[in-house]
């Protein structure tokens, strides 16, 4: 994760900051974790996937202007060269908490009130931004200190490192036995077909075929077959088994 340190920041880290600024930091901490560059218009991009109910902008000047904002406040840094946008450190340390309470609120949701997996991620945005530190230990204590959300991500402070060993399904060969570790989390309709053919995290499965004419592949999950295209299977990480 990169960051950048700023020593204008550090009262930062104690603030309590405005639903969309937490949304603008889960969103960058979310593109850097999965290793993409941070550019305006790939941010953009990402904010879509963010509940309506949020109320963010997404127009390339609305993101830009907040972004701008972020850097007057500490929070990131502009790399002009390269036109990415990257952590200070309060930014990283603000980030990481919002993330963090997203993650329990996944897991929450999930292992308690039993919501179905593909409505646990927007369900959890809605519940992030209310969870005070007390709380957070509450619900940490009562979930016995998850250290990974539901669909496989690290819960950061968990101590959890992501599986070095852990490749896009796309990437994974034919035949070869795996368990999947990570599966995308923004499309519901996606993940309710992932659910109902057992493609969620801790699952047995291997790839029946890769049709690259037809850009999809047809994977075994638990007994389950399922065919989706390549673009999906580099969303979804296994573990080779």
């Amino acid at each position: 994760m990169t960051t950048s340190k700023n020593n204008t920041s550090t009262t930062n880290m104690s603030v309590r900051l405005s639903m969309a600024m937490e949304n603008y930091l889960l969103s960058i901490f979310r593109l850097q974790e999965e290793g993409l560059p941070v550019t305006i218009s790939l941010l953009a991009e990402h904010l879509k996937t963010i509940p309506e109910a949020e109320g963010l902008g997404t127009s390339l000047p609305s993101v830009g202007s907040m972004v701008k904002r972020m850097e007057r406040e500490g929070f990131v840094k502009i790399d002009v060269k390269n036109k990415k946008v990257v952590f200070t450190t309060a930014g990283f340390t603000n980030a990481e908490t919002i993330v963090r309470r997203h993650r329990l609120a996944e897991r929450l949701v999930v292992d308690l009130f039993g919501v179905e997996l593909y409505r646990a991620h927007n369900e959890a945005h809605l519940l992030e931004h209310a969870i005070s530190p007390y709380l957070e230990t509450k619900i940490l204590a009562k979930l016995g200190n998850p250290s990974i959300s539901p669909y496989g991500y690290p819960i950061p402070g968990s101590g959890y490192v992501i599986n070095k060993q852990a490749l896009k399904l796309s990437k994974s060969p034919i035949n070869a036995n795996f368990i999947v570790d990570r599966i995308p989390v923004d499309d519901q309709s996606l993940l309710k077909y992932l659910v109902e053919n057992n493609v969620t995290p801790g699952q047995t499965g291997s790839i029946s075929e890769i049709n690259e004419s037809a850009g999809t592949i047809s994977i075994n999950c638990s007994g389950s077959e399922a065919v989706f295209s390549l673009s999906v299977g580099d969303l979804i990480w296994v573990i080779p088994n």
